[in-house]
């Protein structure tokens, strides 16, 4: 399934019912004749979902559309001045007490996390953490069926009689670019993280059924006459979803999907073995537990056999709790850490052997906050890794990945324009890539005055936001930038305004023409300089 690119709309799903949160409380509808709440995360195609709102009579089910809005596009841009990077965490704000699903509905892209067209995307651990707050009971405990409509949803780490170069050459099949599948392929096999089917039935714990793909999905226009098939297998879905807490197979379902690798799996169970290790987990996330309880939990996660598969979840605890904030025990704990030798070979080879992804920059971040890599190495690794990248194609988790440096290590200052291929500054996504990679050499400045120009709206506003994050900006480029303030985007001239605003002091020649342009803007631009001196 190729990876669509930002510029590509999200289309409204036909017939589902987006409600405000903020207005109206979504209750869970028990009782008899009261409706049953299905949640849906559309981050991808609306095949599927049109067919759970067309098939799901209204008298029975209430449609509340979770899926997060647009990255960017003409209907949302960061607040000048503001990173896209910084415009997160909208899984928090329907994760709430008064948020009760009987059903969740996902359709996206996975590979550790789910994404899609919309631009914005949600990890396993993002899942997995607020899974363990009791106000997210509603959405992540309380639902009887949820579909994770995406491919390997539920795979394991075991290795299937196509391995993983096999799969990786299905993958590309499939549409995905080598740099896709290939983290796919390592996140589906390797040691690092824990199973995406064990972490989705810890996310989803207590849940009765739970289905998703142990390998590729089908296409989402493929999968919407599967699911047609099985609505008219079942009929009366109501009362289909009122007998998924008894613990019956649906069989319905996996006859639909004949042919695919759709499975079904219950959430983890509290008598479990694996229970505990959630609880582990959650304890890692609370707040309320003192750090000296939380490091005692890191120590022995980090003396276990299976550490690999817990990093991502103490990576989390570490990035909150650095070691130059720790004092007495909390110390003595965390230099214990470090001091395993055995886990520092072990995540240090890892990172070696990683290929250039951010799952490799984030485990190389890790190792250097425990002391087991040096600071230099992984530098050098996160340079080496992005001019890779930039010899790929481009497409959605090439710029993920560059824009996932900047979190870790600041490179910038190691390229210049020409090692910027062209077709960087013709693309949404391009720009998007250059604005994180943040090169200062001036000539990627007058590159993207270029994109300015362009019939595309979205490309201008990526364009004039790159822009604006690279202040300031010679005479000469403000001068061009004068040009473009009359754009007929507003999202256009109203970030290409703050340029204005947000240089100090502007140069008494560009004064003077935007005077002439934009006496308003002129005199507010004056009064700002003056205040900041």
């Amino acid at each position: 399934m190729p990876i669509s690119r930002v510029r590509r709309r999200s289309l409204l799903v036909a017939g589902l019912v987006a409600v405000s949160l903020t207005a109206v409380p979504v209750r869970v509808a028990r009782a008899n004749g009261e409706r049953l709440v299905v949640c849906g995360f559309r981050l991808q195609s609306p095949h599927e979902m049109d067919v759970f709102a067309s098939r799901l009579p209204a008298k029975d089910f209430q449609f509340v559309d979770l899926s997060p809005p647009p990255l960017l596009g003409q209907s949302e841009v960061p607040p000048a001045g503001t990173s896209v990077e910084e415009c997160g965490g909208w899984i928090h704000t329907v994760c709430r007490r008064d948020v009760k699903c009987d059903m969740v509905v996902i359709t996206a892209e996975f590979a550790g996390r789910f994404f899609g067209s919309c631009g914005r995307s949600l990890s396993l651990q993002e899942m997995e953490e607020a899974s363990c707050k009791a106000r997210c009971d509603g959405l992540f405990h309380d639902p009887r069926e949820v579909f994770l409509l995406a491919c390997n949803t539920l795979a394991t780490k075991d290795i299937d009689m196509r391995g993983p170069q096999v799969y990786l050459q299905v993958l590309l099949d499939h549409g995905f670019d080598r740099a896709q599948a290939e983290r796919v392929v390592a996140m589906r096999y390797g040691p690092l993280g824990p199973a995406f089917r064990e972490a989705l039935r810890r996310v989803f714990a207590g849940v009765p059924r739970i289905y998703g793909f142990a390998s590729a999905a089908p296409k989402g226009e493929y999968t919407a006459p599967m699911l047609e098939r099985y609505f008219d297998t079942v009929g009366d879905y109501r009362q289909h979803l009122e007998r998924a807490a008894h613990g019956e197979s649906n069989r319905a379902l996996l006859a639909a999907f004949k042919g695919t690798s759709l499975v079904e799996v219950t959430g983890l169970a509290d008598d479990e073995a694996a229970a505990r290790d959630r609880d582990l987990i959650c304890a890692l996330y609370d707040e309320s537990l003192p750090v000296e309880r939380r490091l005692e939990i890191v120590r022995d996660l980090v003396a276990r056999p299976d550490l690999l598969a817990f990093v991502p979840s103490i990576q989390v605890f570490i990035d909150r709790h650095p070691a130059e904030k720790m004092k007495g025990d909390e110390r003595r704990l965390y230099d214990e850490i470090r001091a395993n030798a055995e886990a520092r070979e072990r995540v240090r080879s890892l990172v070696l052997q990683l290929d250039v992804s951010a799952l490799q920059l984030e485990l190389g971040r890790f190792a250097v906050q425990m002391g087991w890599l040096e600071t230099a190495r992984f530098r050098q690794l996160a340079i080496d890794g992005t001019r890779q990248l930039l010899l790929r194609p481009l497409d959605n988790e090439v710029v993920d990945v560059v824009c996932e440096v900047p979190k870790h290590v600041q490179i910038g200052g190691e390229f210049r324009s020409a090692d910027l291929p062209d077709a960087l500054f013709r693309d949404p996504e391009g720009i998007r890539l250059v604005s994180c990679l943040a090169p200062p050499d001036q000539q990627v400045s007058v590159r993207l005055l270029a994109a300015l120009d362009a019939d595309d709206p979205i490309l201008r506003v990526w364009a004039a936001h790159a822009l604006s994050r690279r202040l300031p900006l010679p005479e000469p480029v403000l001068m061009t930038v004068l040009g473009h303030l009359n754009d007929p985007e507003p999202q256009v001239r109203d970030r290409l305004r703050w340029i204005f605003l947000g240089q100090r002091p502007l140069p008494r020649r560009v004064l003077d023409a935007l005077d002439d342009r934009d006496a308003a803007l002129a005199k507010q631009a004056r009064a700002y300089a003056r205040a900041a001196r």
